[in-house]
């Protein structure tokens, strides 16, 4: 398989201290997969990172021990041992954030794509991976079970990126096929997050609502509503970061009011507007804490004591 184009781009200097590399898919998958980040931390204390909903699907290799995850809505739920990551989880679109810790050292890779290809990749109804994380093992069987060690073993983040290619590309065949209203309704939501957008998505496809709903949870699994939510909150989060006050970002998305904005952004996120844009410290859209292009992926937390006794 031919990889021009796709030379492992070096990654320094990240708001978290994270060394590693990034890399577009071969041509081949980009349809399907946005691109791999690899990292590898060293530091004496633990670090937190709230993972933000961003509409996409995420593939996590640990090549060790020292990161954990946990999939919840209250940030004071997520402890330094939550959910520990051993080989390689995979979680699905959601509507609300999961923490990120790992122990100061950390090692591993990330493969992030769109939830109508991972539907592609992974050959199993998207609904199997609503709120919660998934083994890959479940998922890809073998293959699943014998990857983490195989990337881990190799030396250097080119070649863990074209042994990804290679799994990956390997699975198209075998696929299901992707409908093209639900591609469409995706892209129309995406573009189109004012009042209204949901319907004249649903409209477009000319199928039902409920006919959406079901194809949805098939291959994206959020419902249609949910997914809008998640869009809207995505250039919300963006504009924020841009440092566009919170009134303006309200009015321009389509919220009723700076308090409905604020609700939504807290139910989905955890944080308020204005501790989000705090958090972020001034970095904007696209800087090397957000991991996919066109996403706000994640806000650094601060260190969390521990608890008397």
């Amino acid at each position: 398989m031919a990889h021009a184009g796709t030379t492992a781009r070096p990654v320094s200097a990240a708001p978290d201290g994270a060394t590693g590399a990034r890399r577009r898919p071969a041509a081949v998958l980009r349809p399907y997969v946005v691109g791999y980040t690899g990292f590898h931390t060293r530091f004496p204390a633990p670090r937190r990172r709230l993972e933000l909903p961003t509409g996409h699907v995420t593939l996590v290799f640990a090549f060790g021990e020292g990161l954990w995850v946990s999939r919840t809505g209250e940030l004071a739920a997520a402890r330094l041992r939550p959910a520990p990551v051993s080989r390689a989880l995979v979680a699905g679109p959601r509507t609300v954030p999961a923490i990120g810790v790992h122990a100061g050292a950390v090692h591993g890779l990330e493969v992030n794509m769109s939830p109508l290809g991972a539907y592609r990749l992974f050959g199993v109804p998207m609904a199997h991976f609503e709120e919660g994380l998934v083994d890959l093992a479940d998922v890809l069987g073998p293959v699943g079970r014998e990857l983490p060690e195989r990337l881990r073993a190799l030396d250097g983040w080119e070649a863990r990126f074209n042994l990804l290619d290679s799994v990956l590309a390997a699975r198209l065949d075998g696929g299901p096929a992707i409908t093209p209203g639900v591609r469409g309704a995706l892209a129309l939501l995406w573009a189109d997050t004012g009042p209204g957008a949901l319907a004249r998505a649903t409209a477009d496809t000319g199928w039902s609502p409920r006919h959406l709903r079901a194809r949805f949870r098939e291959e994206v699994g959020l419902p249609p509503k949910a997914v809008a939510r998640v869009f809207r909150l995505q250039h919300a989060l963006r504009a924020l970061a841009a440092g566009t006050a919170p009134a303006e970002v309200a009015a321009a998305r389509g919220y009723h009011d700076q308090a409905h904005f604020g609700r939504d952004v807290k139910a989905m996120t955890g944080l308020p507007p204005a501790r989000f844009a705090a958090l972020r410290g001034g970095l904007p859209p696209g800087s090397a804490l957000d991991r996919m292009p066109g996403r706000i992926t994640s806000v650094l937390l601060p260190p969390q004591p521990d608890r008397p006794g």
